[in-house]
């Protein structure tokens, strides 16, 4: 099975502080990979070395089979990685489909076709009667909602998600969950998904892995992995 993640030994410091201790993780084109672990436990630091955004200080990275000593965030997405972060990085001055046509528009020109596929996204994810009002006008859910759209605007092959469901409700997270599904069954996507709700992933992931002060410490069979001493001692405190 062909890779589309790859990283090899990667360690990162932030001063005196090691945030990750030579972590090695593979994924599967097609495969969703469920990350977990603690507060502090490096799974964010992960994610922003996979997206670019900060260098790792040991290791090697290959993201849809390039090198990622030789890419810019920028490029990435060229590739066809998409992220949604755990804190929203919508643009509060724009409506939400203009929000949305910055994805569309890295693949179409004519700006009232690029707008007009916004809204078949934002039709995706339940909020095209949102599509004129300004992002900052949206509650917690639809900034999510519209996020949601956004990366999938991109027709990405890999998705790097950082704690969607965060502050929503049951309901709400079931809604972002099944929108998930359904676009990594039509699409094939590969997936990284970092969640403190744990129930939550289970049932989503065909793989988790757990960071513990910057470690890998399980890696496997989602049901397995949570009944590993390591990951209730590290993760659960018990």
């Amino acid at each position: 099975m062909p890779r589309d993640i790859v990283a090899k030994d990667i360690s990162k410091y932030f001063g005196g502080i090691k945030a990750l201790d030579s972590v090695s993780l593979e994924v599967s084109r097609g495969e969703v990979v469920g990350l977990i672990g603690p507060n502090g436990s490096g799974k964010s630091t992960l994610l922003n070395i996979l997206r670019g955004h900060i260098k790792p200080d040991k290791g090697y990275i290959e993201i849809a089979g390039v090198d990622m000593r030789r890419i810019s965030p920028e490029r990435l997405a060229k590739l066809g990685v998409a992220s949604i972060y755990q804190f929203p990085k919508m643009i509060w001055d724009l409506t939400v489909v203009e929000n949305v046509m910055l994805s569309t528009t890295r693949y179409l020109q004519d700006p009232w076709k690029a707008e007009l596929l916004a809204i078949e996204f934002l039709k995706e994810v339940g909020l095209d009667k949102k599509a004129y009002v300004r992002a900052s006008k949206l509650n917690r859910y639809e900034i999510r909602l519209a996020e949601l759209a956004r990366a999938i605007a991109m027709k990405p092959r890999i998705l790097l998600v950082d704690e969607i469901l965060s502050g929503l409700s049951e309901g709400e997270q079931k809604m972002i969950r099944e929108i998930i599904e359904i676009y990594l069954a039509q699409s094939g996507a590969t997936m990284i998904w970092v969640e403190h709700a744990i129930g939550s992933l289970i049932e989503e992931v065909d793989r988790l892995v757990v960071l513990n002060a910057g470690s890998v410490i399980a890696d496997g069979e989602p049901r397995k992995v949570i009944r590993d001493e390591r990951v209730i001692k590290a993760y659960l405190g018990v």
